[in-house]
């Protein structure tokens, strides 16, 4: 019963910010609000599938693979936005290696090994490699505000929901491997909350 909760919440959740970004992205002819009303989408598709099957079958998708694609593609959109706004916004943006970011790919493949050890390796490692993008792009950017005074503080809303939003995945990842208790459920429902923010934030990115 509480899995059913949780899963209509987030559906309900994902649903509404879907149509509210894609109808401001469009009326306003704004890219980003439609990269993000895309991440919204494919995540809510995602949700579908996998509430439709557990109502269904009250056990989990053999085919699972189907949902965590649509739920990659959404980190996916959710990266091309991030990169998007950085490329746009900063003066000195450029694709390389920066050795003060590598704690990051070093806690999320760190993760990736640990949670390897109760699922797929394949799809660990995929949410390894996007997970690393967005905590990478979303640092690089609190950084270049901080090291640049005055400019971008119309991103630091972004930058700090998208972190919070990977923090909360991870925890609601790492709370699966021991427990699908209440611990799960409240961290699922915070989890669907937490997609809310990216409207504000991106909307002020938008209109900087």
């Amino acid at each position: 019963m509480i899995d059913s909760i949780e899963n209509g919440i987030q559906l309900a959740v994902t649903c509404g910010c879907t149509v509210i970004a894609l109808c401001y992205g469009v009326l306003h002819k704004e890219r980003m609000m439609i990269m993000l009303g895309l991440f919204y989408g494919v995540f809510f598709l995602g949700d579908v599938y996998w509430f439709l099957y557990m109502n269904f079958y009250d056990n989990a998708s053999p085919r699972f693979y189907i949902s965590y694609f649509s739920w990659y593609s959404a980190y996916l959109f959710l990266l091309l936005l991030l990169i998007y706004i950085n490329v746009k916004s900063t003066d000195d943006y450029h694709f390389s290696i920066r050795p003060r970011y590598l704690f990051i790919p070093a806690f999320t493949f760190g993760m990736c090994a640990f949670y390897m050890q109760y699922g797929s390796y394949v799809s660990n490692i995929i949410t390894a490699f996007l997970m690393t993008g967005l905590i990478w792009h979303a640092v690089y950017g609190l950084t270049y505000m901080h090291e640049n005074p005055g400019q971008g503080n119309e991103r630091r809303m972004l930058y700090v929901t998208i972190l919070v939003f990977c923090g909360i995945e991870y925890a609601l990842w790492t709370s699966s491997c021991f427990t699908a208790g209440n611990l799960y459920a409240c961290i699922d429902i915070l989890l669907s909350l937490s997609f809310v923010p990216f409207l504000p934030a991106v909307r002020k990115a938008v209109d900087k």
